[in-house]
């Protein structure tokens, strides 16, 4: 179809693992982590949803993040990294991909070249284009 090709891979590795086995096949296509979340992150996300019902609980969010959020991103990035950070340090993005393409915005100039590893995630090119 029209699925981009890391797409396929993904799905082809879906197949594989149903044929061969998921021990018996390694999937490297779309960086999904299989690790499960933290105590306090699973903590967080029960009291989340206890308070799903009320108003903007789905709202949109300010651009960098709640404030609040990122001050304890900052506190506990400071603990644990001996680095001091502040809330002002710390910017929250909805994926690694939005953050990397906001990040690579900021940093490179029109016409400055990139170099990357491959293989590479296949939006890279898009983001420095």
């Amino acid at each position: 179809g029209n699925a981009s090709w890391i797409r396929r891979m993904f799905e082809a590795g879906g197949q594989l693992k149903a044929r061969f086995g998921a021990e018996n096949v390694y999937d490297f296509s779309l960086g999904n982590p299989d690790l499960p979340a933290p105590p306090a992150v699973a903590e967080g996300l029960r009291d989340f949803a206890e308070h799903a019902g009320e108003p903007f609980a789905f709202g949109y969010m300010p651009n960098g993040g709640f404030p609040w959020l990122r001050e304890k991103l900052a506190a506990h990035l400071s603990t644990e990294q001996g680095v001091k950070l502040t809330a002002d340090d710390v910017l929250l993005s909805c994926g690694a991909a939005g953050g990397l393409n906001a990040f690579l915005r900021a940093v490179l100039n029109p016409g400055e070249e990139m170099i990357s590893f491959a293989p590479y995630f296949v939006e890279y090119g898009f983001y420095v284009a």
